[in-house]
């Protein structure tokens, strides 16, 4: 149903350079998006309440709705709806972390119009249903710090319109956070025409399928813009699988919830740098390893002063994608202790560390159980040396700093020199571990040579050319 309107004058002028024509202009017309709303509660989990929206103005009376509570809305995108999978999913993840209201919001007949080109309908629908949903949120009545707005490609720009929307009649979203924010149609459009981050307080966003035939868009627009591997061909998809990468944008956001595992991230200028120059990437003093800068997912909300473009790599397998594993039990003795299986952290000591995962040959040369020996020793007993500590011998062994891994041990776990029933002392299992890692390391690095020309001795080099 369209209504016609009257053009201003206003509506004649130029914006930010760009004229609009009278075949715009032509255009310029109301459209009305049918939206619903799917609230997901603690009390109502797994049979969500459903609000009609017929006038833009849904009642919560008599839902179990509660102001008291944080809100949080999730926007699909094109030929989606509210009922997906992945936003089920995210929604039990966020009521799981907190006692909040979870509004889906459902636009499937706009996400999907029956035209000739459906997806240039569903770019001017968005629009209509951000300020529809600005309008909900401002109706609400809530203080502007308890709305977070979370959007999947277009729904990523619905919600910003959103924000837009509720700005306009004086409220600033808390948060918005942007899901691998749709690209075509979106390139080089103004702010006003796209998600952006003056739209909430906190803007975050998410790239994974940024590449020229990708669905997402490439330049940052947040407060802080996520690029986990460079932002495109995510591990995993490949061409035979359309809308892979795009897809991991929420699939990233909901592991990150409740995971135990953090999508560490650096602030790089590009990829380049964080790929092979990570000393020239900011170190930021935040408490988290290796001088990373924020945390990619829900916890972002955490470091809202950590700005611009960050960088990060993660699993190759389908899940969980986090490159940071955390805590897992093993039988040890008479019970169970908690150790940590840490994976190193730049991103060439991870294409290692996969590929070592995949060569039986290396856990025939016992490397696997003398590391267990090495994070068992680190982890016994000793309160004030944990699994979190672990990363730090992990990357003195990356280093070949043997004197340091010696030193932090007898300064820091000074039980874990012992040993157990015949188990290797600390000393011993690092120096095997540590030859094993090495040896490991320049191998592959040869036989990588293509994509690594420079980093082969030269005796290991000669010997793989004539492989």
């Amino acid at each position: 149903m369209y209504h016609i309107h009257a053009i201003t004058p206003g509506e004649l002028s130029q914006s930010q350079g760009q004229v609009r024509t009278k075949r715009e202009l032509s255009n310029n017309i109301s459209r009305r998006v049918d939206v619903k709303y799917y609230l997901h509660t603690r009390g109502n989990e797994g049979n969500p309440t459903e609000l009609e929206d017929p006038d833009g103005t849904p009642d919560v009376s008599g839902t179990p709705f509660r102001s008291s509570r944080q809100t949080k809305f999730i926007i699909h995108g094109f030929q989606s709806s509210g009922k997906e999978q992945w936003i089920l999913n995210m929604a039990n993840a966020l009521l799981q972390a907190e006692d909040v209201n979870v509004f889906a919001v459902d636009w499937h007949k706009g996400a999907s119009p029956w035209t000739l080109r459906p997806y240039r309908a569903a770019t001017k629908n968005c629009r209509t249903v951000g300020q529809t949903v600005g309008k909900f949120v401002h109706q609400l009545g809530q203080p502007a710090n308890m709305t977070h707005i979370i959007g999947h490609s277009l729904g990523a720009h619905a919600a910003g319109f959103a924000g837009k929307a509720a700005k306009s009649r004086g409220l600033t979203v808390a948060r918005i956070s942007g899901l691998d924010p749709a690209g075509p149609r979106f390139g080089d459009v103004p702010a006003e025409d796209r998600l952006d981050r003056g739209d909430a307080t906190f803007v975050d966003v998410i790239h994974t399928d940024t590449a020229k035939i990708g669905f997402g868009k490439l330049k940052p627009i947040g407060h802080v813009d996520f690029y986990p591997n460079e932002g495109w061909a995510q591990p995993g998809c490949g061409l035979q699988l359309p809308g892979c990468s795009h897809r991991r944008a929420h699939e990233f956001y909901t592991e990150s919830i409740n995971s135990g595992c953090r999508f560490l991230t650096h602030r790089c200028r590009d990829w380049e740098n964080f790929n092979w120059k990570r000393g020239q990437c900011d170190s930021c003093s935040l408490g988290l390893s290796d001088g990373a800068c924020s945390v990619m997912g829900y916890p972002a909300i955490n470091y809202p002063n950590s700005h611009g473009s960050m960088y990060l790599v993660t699993n190759d397998n389908p899940e969980p994608h986090c490159a940071h594993r955390g805590r897992v039990k093993r039988e040890a003795g008479s019970g169970e202790s908690t150790q940590c299986v840490q994976s190193l952290r730049t991103d060439m000591r991870q294409e290692i560390w996969d590929y070592m995962d995949s060569i039986t040959d290396i856990q025939e040369m016992g490397m696997y159980s003398e590391m267990d020996v090495v994070v068992a020793n680190i982890t016994a007993d000793e309160p004030n040396c944990g699994p979190e500590d672990t990363p730090i011998i992990m990357e003195y062994i990356g280093d070949g700093k043997y004197d340091s891994i010696m030193a932090w041990a007898k300064d820091k776990c000074p039980g874990s020199m012992r040993t157990s029933g015949g188990a290797s002392t600390l000393p011993s299992a690092l120096l095997v571990f540590a030859l094993q890692f090495t040896a490991v390391v320049a191998v592959f690095l040869c036989f990588a040579k293509v994509k690594f020309p420079n980093r082969c001795p030269a005796g290991l080099l000669a010997l793989t050319e004539n492989k």
